[in-house]
């Protein structure tokens, strides 16, 4: 899924529009953690029922097109579970949010009057950091399936 475009007016008009843009950060994460933790189970648990279901299904001499169905399930799975990688995605985007999340935090612990320019940079760098590390692991993973003999790399950033 690609990132929608920040809607700069939304936290620029803010009172503190540092850290209105850290929490849609931390809002944008949580929602890629959760869609990539929704999809990781949904394609672990299907996956895990299709096979266990084939095995069953050869144990009682099904119709060799019924078994061949379910093992097509369970490969299916497999597939969609290494290409779209739900399950590193959702580790990706807990970090993070992690990251986001500690450093917000700090931010918040300060008073408004020492919100000053040393603290507003630390937050900056900290959202900063936070999205190249993102790009950078989802470049590292794509160079990763491609040494493997995977596809070129066609897929957007994973969070």
């Amino acid at each position: 899924m690609r990132r929608p475009t920040p809607d700069t007016d939304v936290w620029a008009s803010a009172p503190d529009p540092l850290l209105a843009l850290a929490e849609q950060e931390l809002a944008f994460y949580q929602r890629r953690g959760d869609a990539a933790r929704r999809a990781h189970r949904a394609i672990e648990l299907v996956t895990l029922a299709s096979a266990s279901v084939t095995v069953v299904a050869a144990g009682l001499q099904a119709p060799a097109w019924v078994t061949a169905i379910l093992a097509g399930g369970a490969l299916f799975c497999t597939g969609f579970r290494q290409v779209f990688a739900p399950g590193p995605r959702w580790v990706l985007a807990a970090q993070a949010r992690e990251s986001l999340r500690r450093e917000t935090n700090r931010y918040r612990l300060l008073s408004v009057a020492e919100r000053d320019d040393q603290a507003r940079a630390l937050l900056l760098a900290a959202i900063e950091q936070v999205g190249t590390e993102q790009v950078s692991q989802w470049a590292a993973g794509q160079r990763e399936q491609i040494s493997i003999g995977g596809l070129p790399p066609t897929q957007p950033p994973p969070i």
